[in-house]
């Protein structure tokens, strides 16, 4: 692709780009600019999250009974917009160690867009924030982020339960929230626990 392609999109996403969902493949972007800030691009966040590892991008389409099934597997109010998502799996020495996707989704009426990866035990392992378009004093601790690590597509998947609100924050905290159940509901519509082992 195009050095330039992601900078594009992310301008595009702090303007209210596409809907909610899964971002296209990776690319180079810039460091900083206009409103909020971009902190790493795709393909940073996937070296750190899988050093020494060969990443395989893959663009499945979903079908719309898989649409709606990630819905409701996500749960109320978490809508799966887009039919195409981008999965990004990585092995080291042939063994599967983490699938990687990449949510854009609105906070306030600026874009976040964010990087969850889910290990082979089928939870979240791994979290990086990549994009900012808010003021950044809505950006919650690292702390709070940690939270997600570990965590299953289940009820306490969720700010009444397992994951803690944050006091000036809230809309981040509910927004990033939900891109976590989406990006489980993807995941488990796509690699169905009985298909994948």
């Amino acid at each position: 692709m195009n050095p330039t392609l992601l900078a594009t999109i992310l301008i595009a996403l702090a303007a209210g780009g596409p809907p909610s969902g899964p971002l296209p493949a990776p690319a180079s972007a810039p460091t900083s600019g206009g409103k909020g800030k971009v902190f790493l691009t795709q393909d940073e966040a996937l070296k750190l999250a899988f050093p020494k590892c060969e990443i395989e991008r893959k663009t499945r389409f979903l079908s719309e009974e898989e649409r709606k099934q990630a819905s409701k597997l996500a749960g109320k109010g978490v809508d799966v917009e887009s039919r195409v998502v981008y999965v990004y799996e990585a092995r080291r020495d042939g063994k599967l160690v983490g699938t990687a996707y990449f949510d854009a989704h609105v906070v306030r009426s600026l874009r976040e867009v964010v990087m969850f990866v889910v290990g082979p035990e089928r939870t979240i392992q791994r979290f990086e924030l990549l994009s900012f378009a808010e003021p950044l004093d809505y950006v919650p601790r690292t702390k709070w982020y940690a939270q997600f690590v570990g965590k299953k597509l289940d009820s306490k998947l969720s700010l009444k339960g397992d994951i803690k609100g944050v006091t000036g924050a809230t809309l981040t905290a509910t927004a990033t929230t939900k891109a976590a159940r989406r990006t489980l509901a993807l995941h488990e519509v796509l690699f169905p626990a009985k298909k994948r082992g």
